[in-house]
């Protein structure tokens, strides 16, 4: 979704901006490596696993947010300078999390919690995957902080592999599955899955698919993208669908796979044209009536082509409908609230930022409306993924889960999360630098809670 030239560009322009920091603030600037990952507002990480003590150096800005907050993997990124800049700082109680905070952190104040020291509101601590330090919030509520802009890591360390996004909350955890593009590659090399009970602090589980999983994966040209899941109650099975692709996107087909659980080892059903309709870019929606529905860009992404799906996922039973013929969109998401349910789109640019849309319709067979633009012209120099949907004891947060591909080169994409506002059928999109979701509420802030 960028033009390498322009990654460059932006490369120089943050190294601009660190130096300003260095010498201005009189601290390291964090967040221009993975090993440096910093915060321009305190933070606090959600409770989880300790991270490795390798996780990043953090060093929080004198606008900590003590009073408690744990963060999702995910972050926020800011559209130009703010970018190289981002990562989160430490707070009490934050054990090890997805940007690193130090394995088995208690809460301090101070400056510069070691490796397996205690975690900070101000100073170097290690942070966990876009969120940082985490404390209990009123009431004992979780309360986790996103900070977009930097390099996500999971309890081990190591940077969360998973673009394309798909997330699914089963067995009171979120799980989190998308692609691996580690090798800085289009081709296909593992379809991976981490797990979170609190949104910021995700552990590797391990590889659900692989090219050792069947032999039409091993294809030299093989391409997969955007997986997604959904679990079906008669079946007992975990159901992923995703963009089955060769090297010159001309094979054009969907994939389905199945597993006992979850974080297991996936098994192929099959890949094929639903309708005989080309498929690339997709994605799964299951309903509160059990009800499944599959889509995807079809007719070399001019047109979307809205499917359900059969009793145990793995088909489709019929085309509902084909949806703004000739609008070129992919990247689709979908959720529901209070009754309408709502398609999130991007543009077919190839790498290179465009103008999310979303449309909405009363019913899954329509009729749907005509497309409306979210966000900015450039979807805040990110792609959509996915809608994770937080329910709490007092709301429900919509959550925008997109990749900044390309940040500068593919395995140095970014993850960036950014609550949805829903105002009856209206949904808009601002970009934030950092924001704090309530996950036991479902409330989130811009200002902190």
């Amino acid at each position: 979704m960028r033009s390498r030239s322009l990654r460059l560009l932006c490369c120089i322009v943050r190294a601009g901006v660190a130096l300003a920091l260095l010498v201005g603030c009189g601290r390291p600037n964090n967040g221009t490596t993975p090993s440096t990952l910093g915060a321009s507002a305190g933070t606090a990480m959600a409770p989880g696993p300790a991270a490795a003590s390798g996780g990043n150096p953090v060093s929080a800005a004198s606008a900590g947010i003590g009073a408690g907050a744990s963060a999702p993997s995910s972050a926020v990124g800011s559209s130009t300078a703010g970018r190289g800049v981002g990562g989160p700082a430490v707070g009490a109680a934050g054990r090890g999390g997805v940007f690193g905070a130090g394995a088995g952190g208690q809460a301090d104040t101070r400056a510069g919690a070691g490796a397996s020291g205690r975690a900070a509101v101000s100073g170097g601590a290690a942070a966990a995957a876009g969120s940082a330090g985490t404390v209990p919030g009123a009431g004992g509520d979780v309360v986790v902080t996103i900070k977009n802009g930097g390099y996500w890591l999971d309890t081990a360390g190591n940077r969360i592999e998973a673009h394309g996004a798909g997330l699914i909350y089963t067995q009171d955890a979120w799980y989190w599955i998308g692609e691996d593009k580690s090798a800085s590659s289009g081709s296909f090399k593992a379809v991976n899955c981490y797990r979170s009970t609190d949104l910021s602090h995700w552990e590797f589980r391990h590889p659900i698919i692989t090219r050792q999983t069947s032999s039409d994966l091993a294809a030299a040209d093989r391409i997969i993208e955007r997986p997604k899941v959904v679990y079906n109650d008669t079946t007992h099975k975990y159901v992923m669908w995703l963009h089955w692709e060769g090297m010159n996107y001309g094979t054009a087909e969907a994939g389905v796979f199945t597993s006992d659980g979850v974080d297991g080892d996936y098994m192929q059903v099959r890949h094929f044209r639903p309708n005989n309709n080309m498929s690339r870019d997709d994605t799964l929606f299951k309903d509160d009536d059990g009800k499944a529905y599959f889509l995807s860009a079809a007719n070399n992404n001019a047109d979307s082509a809205l499917y359900e799906l059969n009793a145990d996922y793995t088909n489709i039973t019929r085309q509902i409908t084909t949806l703004w013929a000739g609008s070129y969109r992919e990247a689709p998401a979908i959720m529901k609230a209070d009754g309408t349910y709502f398609i999130i789109n991007s543009g077919a640019t190839n790498w290179d930022p465009n103008q999310q849309k979303y449309a909405t319709a009363s019913a899954m067979n329509g009729p749907w409306s005509s497309l409306a633009n979210l966000g900015n012209a450039q979807g805040f120099d990110t792609q959509s993924a996915f809608i994770i949907t937080v329910k709490g004891s007092k709301t429900t947060t919509y959550i925008y889960a997109g990749d900044r591909w390309q940040d500068p080169d593919l395995k140095s994409s970014k993850y960036i999360w950014l609550p949805i506002k829903l105002n009856g059928k209206k949904l808009t999109l601002d970009n934030y630098d950092s924001w704090q979701l309530n996950v036991t509420t479902g409330e989130w802030s811009a200002a902190g809670m």
